[in-house]
């Protein structure tokens, strides 16, 4: 069964459709096990063009899953679309999802991928966070959905 889940924009009526990558389905089982879950949209301010979710709260399963049994990808050579797990411990993580290039040259934890039919959707929620990040200040929701 593939694992998937959605990545949903009230406000902004957009969503995304995500699949697993292939690599660190323990983690990406988890984290489904937490959804559906609520966070405030971020955006990486120095790094590149990534959606950041620094409150990912886990309050289903714990994340108990140690950080050496788990592999690591550099963001700036990660696709388009990946989203990754930034330091994913107890029972919150951070979220990126890479919607355009970036420079970003650490390492995080990749658990899945935007859908290539939904990238175009991704990169304009990208350019919208990022217009509200540094100027209109809008506050934005995005929900993680499981999908079957």
């Amino acid at each position: 069964m593939m694992l998937q889940f959605k990545m949903v924009w009230p406000q902004l009526n957009l969503s995304v459709r995500c699949q697993s990558c292939g690599k660190n389905e323990n983690a990406l089982k988890a984290l489904i096990e937490n959804m559906p879950i609520k966070t405030i949209q971020g955006h990486e301010m120095v790094g590149g063009w990534m959606l950041r979710n620094r409150s990912v709260y886990m309050g289903k399963r714990f994340f108990d899953i140690p950080p050496q049994e788990m592999e690591s990808e550099c963001m700036k050579d990660a696709p388009v679309g990946r989203i990754s797990l930034l330091f994913p411990q107890g029972n919150s993580t951070e979220m990126l999802v890479k919607y355009d290039e970036c420079e970003d040259s650490r390492s995080y934890t990749p658990v899945a991928d935007v859908v290539e039919e939904d990238l175009e959707t991704l990169k304009q929620v990208g350019k919208l966070q990022w217009k509200s990040a540094t100027r209109t200040k809008e506050v934005l929701v995005v929900e993680f959905v499981a999908e079957d």
